[in-house]
């Protein structure tokens, strides 16, 4: 069973079961009170009644023969008449003297009335009294007697007089269903704003519910409403802040994720030149017969550049962002120029003779030295002399120029088409994507010499014509 339906019926018993309880209670209540405050009034008034029966009777018994039965009954009679008139009955031994009522009383009932009356030796020994209730013609009397043997001697004369309560008690069963039905509008009314209401309230949960769902089908974007200070507002809120935080945790990992994609493909590009010149000068050395000099110069040569993979390595994992040393990303030192451009030709000798390519370099002024991390830089340099060699022509050349502000390197190839200028140095982006795989290309050389200019503070400029050719020149 669903929340909402819970609460609802929950609440409507509790509200059934409360306002049946006060109704019943209170129609109940003033049923018996209005008994009460006529039986209250109507037994004053008979023993105020009774009280002047008797003077009289005291008083006509001082004035006549006592001795005359006769006598004395015909004054109780006229006494009896002269208080109570024509609205009771009073009977001798349970011997009708007098009825102004309406009704026949029956001598049983005379003799249960006169069995319940309270036992007593004068009427102000009255305190309350009990009516007998009984219905008779349809009518519900409230029933009051007295009996007394003091005026009469031996004899026992009784007065009964009556109340009808009729009345009352059908504007009692009355007022109870017109009660009754206004208690049945009012649980409908609250019902009906109750339902509402819980609907109203329980409508934050089930957007909640609803935008959990949409979380779970992965879209993480959902915002449920965090209006107001209520304790559904504040849930709302750190749902809000929930989402937000996954969302960000998760493009976390997909960036995490990407930087990995790159790290690899950065290592295994750049790793494919300097390995290269590292096969050949091995390759060399196991076929050719070269003197102890050369063998050393070969060897040196192998084992320099193994250092500098290694380095390259933990560089290229700190570009990415893969790995911290805590330590500055560079390794800051004075270069002659020169000196520079001419081991960026001997990592890329091999890869030049592959197509015959001729690497021209020049460097102006020739004492030109400059401030940077040597490592990266060659990587940078390799980088631009590897594309040159993937978009030349065999027998072709390719120029390496160093200046005051700039080192250049210009191919005379096919060029790059304008439309995919801007986006050479998007990391994976390859032009001609066929061309570049069966190279052995993933797209991530220029983007890598990008971060590595960005590093130094370097500019990079890319200048490009279909069919003659390209220029990649870094500003420093």
């Amino acid at each position: 069973m669903k929340l909402f339906t819970k609460i609802f019926l929950q609440v409507t018993c509790v509200i059934l079961i409360l306002s049946s309880a006060i109704f019943f209670y209170t129609t109940c209540r003033w049923k018996d009170q209005s008994l009460q405050d006529i039986n209250s009034y109507e037994w004053n008034r008979f023993q105020t009644s009774l009280s002047q029966m008797e003077n009289q009777l005291r008083i006509a018994g001082s004035q006549s023969d006592a001795s005359d039965p006769d006598l004395q009954e015909k004054i109780l009679v006229y006494s009896f008449r002269h208080v109570f008139h024509d609205s009771a009955a009073l009977y001798c031994n349970e011997k009708e003297l007098y009825n102004g009522t309406s009704y026949e009383f029956e001598a049983e009932t005379i003799g249960k009335l006169t069995a319940e009356t309270l036992p007593q030796k004068k009427l102000s020994a009255f305190y309350d009294y009990d009516p007998v209730i009984s219905k008779t013609d349809g009518k519900t009397l409230l029933l009051y007697s007295y009996s007394s043997t003091e005026y009469t001697g031996e004899e026992n004369y009784q007065i009964v007089t009556y109340k009808d309560i009729t009345d009352v008690l059908k504007r009692s069963q009355i007022l109870f269903f017109q009660a009754g039905a206004l208690t049945l509008g009012l649980l409908l009314f609250t019902g009906f704003l109750l339902f509402f209401s819980l609907k109203k309230i329980m409508a934050p949960l089930t957007k909640l519910n609803e935008a959990a769902l949409c979380i779970a089908d992965g879209n993480y974007d959902i915002q449920v409403p965090q209006n107001g200070n209520t304790e559904l507002a504040q849930v709302g809120k750190s749902f809000n802040q929930m989402t937000a935080k996954i969302k960000e945790q998760i493009e976390s990992l997909s960036a995490v994720n990407q930087a990995q994609r790159q790290l690899l493909g950065s290592l295994a590009h750049e790793l494919k030149t300097p390995m290269t010149a590292i096969i050949g000068y091995a390759d060399t050395l196991l076929t050719v017969r070269l003197s102890k000099e050369r063998q050393e110069r070969a060897l040196t040569y192998i084992g320099n550049e193994c250092r500098r993979l290694s380095r390259l390595s933990v560089k290229m994992l700190e570009l990415t962002g893969l790995y911290e040393t805590g330590e500055s990303q560079l390794t800051l030192q004075e270069v002659p120029v020169a000196d520079f451009l001419d081991e960026a030709r001997k990592l890329t000798l091999y890869r030049l003779q592959e197509k015959n390519l001729h690497l021209e370099i020049s460097c102006n002024p020739e004492n030109l030295k400059k401030t940077f991390d040597k490592d990266l830089m060659l990587s940078v340099v390799t980088n631009f002399i590897d594309n040159a060699v993937k978009a030349s022509e065999e027998n072709s050349r390719i120029l390496l120029h160093a200046t005051n502000d700039r080192l250049t390197v210009q191919d005379f190839g096919k060029g790059i088409p304008p439309e995919d200028l801007s986006k050479v140095t998007d990391a994976f982006y390859m032009v001609d994507k066929s061309r570049s795989r069966a190279n052995g290309s993933v797209g991530l050389g220029l983007s890598l010499c990008q971060k590595i200019a960005d590093l130094h503070g370097y500019q990079m400029k890319i200048e490009s014509t279909v069919g003659e050719g390209t220029k990649v020149s870094v500003l420093w």
